[in-house]
């Protein structure tokens, strides 16, 4: 048949065609055989990992909605802390000048029953 010769290499053109036919039935055989499989792989891939991302998003917001209570119950808890310590402190100053009122009460009976026990002693 027809040789032709292409860059010096020979070249015929019944096996060119021959060639040619068998490669577009592989195609064609390829294409309706495994296209549709691979598509249908690649589909449920994408799929899986179109949920696993909506998953993982669902539980981002999840977790910083968590840490936003969070950190509210610990600044609620920090308010409380500071109540509690800054009323005690209030109440110890007024458990303390009490006390002070009453020391002072007790020294000076003590002091006018020596006074008086002077007195008597003297007289």
């Amino acid at each position: 048949m027809g040789d032709i010769e292409i860059f010096g290499i020979p070249i015929s053109l019944g096996t060119m065609v021959y060639q040619a036919i068998l490669f577009t039935a592989l195609i064609f055989i390829l294409k309706r055989k495994l296209l549709g499989k691979l598509l249908e792989a690649m589909e449920n891939r994408r799929e899986s990992i179109d949920n696993k991302l909506k998953l993982a998003d669902t539980y981002k917001k999840e977790a910083e909605s968590l840490l936003f209570k969070q950190r509210e119950m610990t600044d609620k808890a920090t308010r409380e802390a500071r109540e509690i310590i800054a009323q005690s402190r209030l109440e110890a100053s007024l458990i303390v000048k009490e006390a002070r009122k009453d020391a002072l009460v007790i020294r000076s009976q003590a002091y006018q029953d020596m006074k008086r026990m002077k007195e008597r002693g003297a007289s």
